[in-house]
């Protein structure tokens, strides 16, 4: 039995899948499976999905209707047999040392309950533009939240703490608030995904999102945590539109890096 599922939810993800797919092949960790979960795609995202099946790692589950990802998320601990997921998201590239890397930290440190990493920030181009997080030599660092695409964990740990998919598109923002003083949160402080953004319309997923802050607001009683949180993500999205309206919205984007790095294809970064 492999040790760990790498999960990887997909919708319309055409044009990043394959590579998305082949990254998490290419790893020099190799005992694992990788679930390909299909949301009701219109596009050629399953088809691509299906091309990899060859590859007896490789399964794809396609029940033909769109529930939205953080149903799907939900979903995958049920369909997970190994002790460890990870999570992986269809645009992005992972580092081919992240997951053999993850799980000896896990195994070094049994009391880390979800471990994610730093991340190198690709442009449409697959370009590195920055890196998330600017940190010293300390290779573990505590954390709060986590780039989503780069956690992992024991599979019990996911299916304990479900995502709450009444808050859409911050699934994974609730669920950590929720759980963030119950469990030891930890980053490896070297980038391990290459996570894509692009400056482009970013205003419009943040607005998309509000009804779901608005839901864990109440949700959680309008408890002071929560509303600040809900105060700063409607100043981000207003932000947001108006960097939008004056064509400077990639400079939000490119501010959430701590670190600038010379602009070089993702493949000079992988050591």
């Amino acid at each position: 039995m492999p040790e760990v599922t790498v999960a990887i939810p997909f919708y319309n993800a055409e044009e990043y899948l394959e590579m998305a797919i082949k990254s998490v092949l290419c790893q020099t960790f190799d005992d694992f499976v990788l679930l390909l979960i299909d949301d009701g795609s219109t596009d050629q995202s399953l088809k691509i999905a299906q091309s990899f099946l060859s590859d007896k790692r490789v399964k794809v589950l396609s029940d033909g209707k769109n529930i939205n990802l953080g149903n799907r998320l939900n979903q995958i601990p049920g369909l997970t047999e190994t002790k460890f997921l990870a999570r992986m998201d269809a645009d992005d590239i992972m580092h081919p040392k992240r997951i053999e890397k993850q799980l000896q930290i896990l195994k070094d440190n049994p009391d880390i309950d979800v471990l994610g990493t730093n991340v190198y920030s690709i442009d449409e181009n697959n370009n590195v533009v920055g890196q998330r997080m600017n940190v010293s030599n300390d290779p573990l660092i505590s954390v709060t939240t986590f780039t989503h695409p780069t956690i992992i964990a024991k599979t019990e740990w996911f299916t304990q703490n479900p995502y709450d998919v009444l808050a859409l598109r911050t699934e994974d923002s609730e669920l950590w608030m929720r759980t963030k003083h119950r469990f030891n949160f930890k980053a490896t402080s070297e980038p391990l995904l290459f996570y894509r953004e692009i400056g482009n319309n970013y205003y419009k997923k943040y607005f998309k999102g509000l009804p779901g802050v608005y839901y864990m607001l109440k949700k959680h009683k309008f408890s002071k945590i929560y509303l600040l949180f809900f105060l700063k993500y409607i100043i981000v999205s207003f932000l947001y539109l108006i960097f939008n309206f004056l064509g400077l919205e990639h400079i939000l984007v490119q501010k959430r890096n701590k670190l600038r790095l010379m602009k070089k294809n993702y493949i000079s970064y992988i050591q």
